[in-house]
C-alpha cells in the first residue's frame, strides 16, 4: 500500500473518532424524528437503493446484507446539513384557567433549527467469503425551539433529540451471489423537553421547567443482498427496536421556584422506545449506464405512545400526583417508498437523481406543538466523481415539500392552542469514499 493510502487510511480512522464525538452536536427529523440522512451517495436517489446498491460503504447503514457484496476494504465519510424550515399561521389561543395565552391570527417565526449530521462506515475483506463492517450514523433526532411568548409554550417549547448509533456487522457470500449480513446496535440516546409551567393559585403567574436524560441501549440489525443475475439485485432488511430507559434531571427556573406554589428540581426517568423498520427493494441494469432503483420501507412507530416521566419526588408539593408527568403521542406505522436512477456518464461521473413519499406516523389529533409533523415529498438529485480508482466523492441534494399540518391542544387549565404549521426542508451531503 503506498504512502499516501496509508495517509488516506489514517486520517478516515481518525475522522471516525471525530465524528463519533460529533454525531450527538445537533440533528433534525424526516416523519417522526427519523434521519434519514447517513449516505452522501443515497441522498442523490432519495434513498432509493438503500437496500440494494454496493457502490461504498455508506449504502450499509440500512442494509447490512450488503457488506458481504464488497471485493475490498472500503471507508466513506461524510456530513449532511440539514436546513428545515416550519412556520406556525393562523393561531388561535385561548386563555385557561391557571394561563394567559390568548391569540387570534397570526403566527411564529421559524421553529425548526439547522443541523450538520456526519457518518462513518467502513468494511474489511476478511477472507474471499466473510466481511466485516462498522456504521456509525445519528438515526434519529429532533431540534425545535420556539419564542418565549410562544402561547402554545405550556404544551412544549424547546424539544431536542440527539442519538449516535454504531452497528457492527459480520456477512457472509455465498457463492450463488447471496450476501446475509447480521450484528448488534448501540445506541445512545439524549432527550431535552422544555416547557412553561403555571402557577396552581393564585395570580396567573408562570415560570419554566427543563426536562434532561440520556441513556445508552442495545438492539439489532439483520439482512440480506441478493445478486439474482449479474444486471438484478434484491435487498431485504431489519432494523430492530432499541429500548431506552432515559435517567436525567427535571429542572425549573428561578421564575418557577418564585410562584406561590413553588417547583421543586427533582431527579427524573422515564423509558421511550426507538422504532423497529422493515426495508425491501429491487435494482436492475438496465445497460452499462443505466440503473434503476427503488424502494419501500415500514416503520412502527407504536413504541411511541405514552412517554412517563417519574420523579423522585413531588416536583409541586401542592400537587399530590405530580410525582410523574405524562405526554401523549400514540403514533401509528408509516411507509417511506422511493423511486430513483443512477446514469454512469463516463468512467469517472456518475449522477443519480430520485423521488420520495414519506408518510407521518401522526395523525391529525395526536399532533403537538413539539413535532408538527405531515406527510411528505422528496426530489433529489446528485453526483459522484472518481478522482482516482480509490478514491471518489459524492454529492446529493433533496427538497422536501410537506402537507400544512394541523396542531390542536386543548386544556382547561392550561387553555386551549390551534395553529397550522407550513414546512419544507432542503438538504445537501457530502461524502468521501476511499479503497484500500
Amino acid at each position: 500500500m503506498s504512502k499516501l493510502k496509508m495517509s488516506c487510511l489514517a486520517g478516515a480512522a481518525s475522522g471516525t473518532a471525530i465524528l463519533c464525538a460529533l454525531a450527538t452536536i445537533g440533528t433534525a427529523h424526516a416523519s417522526g424524528f427519523q434521519v434519514r440522512e447517513t449516505s452522501g451517495t443515497l441522498q442523490g436517489s432519495s434513498f432509493a437503493g438503500m437496500t440494494t446498491l454496493s457502490t461504498d460503504a455508506s449504502t450499509m447503514s440500512y442494509n447490512p446484507g450488503t457488506v458481504g457484496q464488497y471485493d475490498e476494504t472500503t471507508y466513506s465519510a461524510g456530513v449532511t446539513v440539514i436546513r428545515p424550515v416550519a412556520k406556525a399561521k393562523n393561531t388561535l389561543a385561548t386563555d385557561g384557567s391557571r394561563t394567559s395565552i390568548a391569540q387570534t391570527g397570526g403566527g411564529y417565526k421559524d421553529m425548526a433549527q439547522d443541523a450538520a449530521v456526519p457518518n462513518a462506515h467502513a468494511v474489511w475483506k476478511l477472507n474471499e467469503n466473510i466481511n466485516l463492517g462498522v456504521s456509525i450514523t445519528s438515526p434519529w433526532g429532533l431540534v425545535t425551539d420556539n419564542d418565549s411568548d410562544f402561547s402554545g409554550r405550556f404544551f412544549g417549547t424547546t424539544s431536542k433529540i440527539k442519538t449516535v448509533n454504531i452497528k457492527p456487522v459480520v456477512a457472509y457470500r455465498f457463492d450463488n451471489g447471496l450476501s446475509i449480513g447480521a450484528g448488534p446496535q448501540i445506541q445512545r440516546f439524549e432527550a431535552r423537553l422544555d416547557k412553561a409551567v403555571a402557577s396552581l393559585a393564585g395570580a396567573k403567574t408562570e415560570g419554566n421547567s427543563s426536562l434532561k436524560g440520556d441513556d445508552v441501549g442495545y438492539g439489532w440489525t439483520a439482512g440480506l443482498n441478493w445478486e439474482l443475475t449479474e444486471a438484478t439485485r434484491l435487498g431485504l432488511s431489519y432494523n430492530s427496536e432499541v429500548e431506552h430507559k432515559l435517567e436525567g434531571t427535571i429542572k425549573f427556573d428561578s421564575a418557577a421556584k418564585g410562584l406561590l406554589t413553588p417547583y421543586t428540581d427533582r431527579n427524573a426517568t422515564a423509558k421511550i422506545t426507538t422504532p423497529e423498520a422493515v426495508a425491501f427493494g429491487m435494482s436492475h441494469d438496465l445497460n452499462d449506464q443505466w440503473t434503476l432503483m427503488g424502494d419501500v420501507q415500514w416503520t412502527n412507530w407504536n413504541s411511541v405512545g405514552e412517554l412517563v416521566f417519574n420523579y423522585d419526588g413531588l416536583i409541586n408539593s401542592n400537587l399530590a400526583t405530580s410525582g410523574s408527568t405524562t405526554e401523549y403521542y400514540n403514533w401509528g406505522t408509516s411507509w417511506f417508498g422511493a423511486l430513483g436512477a443512477r446514469y454512469q456518464y463516463d468512467e469517472n461521473w456518475a449522477f443519480t437523481g430520485g423521488v420520495a413519499y414519506d408518510e407521518t406516523p401522526i395523525k391529525t389529533r395526536n399532533r403537538n406543538v413539539r413535532l408538527p409533523d405531515s406527510n411528505r415529498y422528496w426530489v433529489s438529485f446528485g453526483t459522484s466523481y472518481k478522482v482516482a480508482d480509490w478514491v471518489a466523492f459524492n454529492l446529493g441534494y433533496t427538497h422536501i415539500f410537506a402537507d400544512t399540518a394541523r396542531v390542536d391542544h386543548t386544556s382547561a387549565a392550561l387553555g386551549n392552542y390551534a395553529a397550522d404549521y407550513e414546512a419544507s426542508v432542503d438538504i445537501i451531503a457530502l461524502q468521501a469514499n476511499f479503497k484500500f
